[in-house]
């Protein structure tokens, strides 16, 4: 069963598996967990700090990747003899 705000605007209850609960209580458990997520992500970033990619990295990234086919590919690993 869930009631929302009536006419009268009256806080009101919603009825999860037999319990009831109000908004005020649900409202109050949304804004708690939102602080742990961050509590979360403030620990993180400190136990793994975010660092900016090295000029190189940053080139690897941003440049488009050259495809090569299975024959090339093999002559760079140094297999000459591939069978199909």
């Amino acid at each position: 069963m869930f009631k929302v705000h009536n006419e009268y605007k009256r806080e009101t209850s919603i009825n999860i598996k037999g319990s009831i609960m109000s908004v005020e209580v649900l409202k109050d458990i949304r804004e708690e967990l939102r602080e742990l997520r961050l509590l979360y992500k403030e620990l993180v970033e400190k136990l793994i700090p975010v660092e900016e990619p090295s000029e190189e990295e940053r080139k690897a990234i941003e440049e488009k990747d050259e495809i090569i086919d299975e024959k090339e590919l093999m002559k760079v690993l140094g297999k000459t003899n591939v069978q199909h």
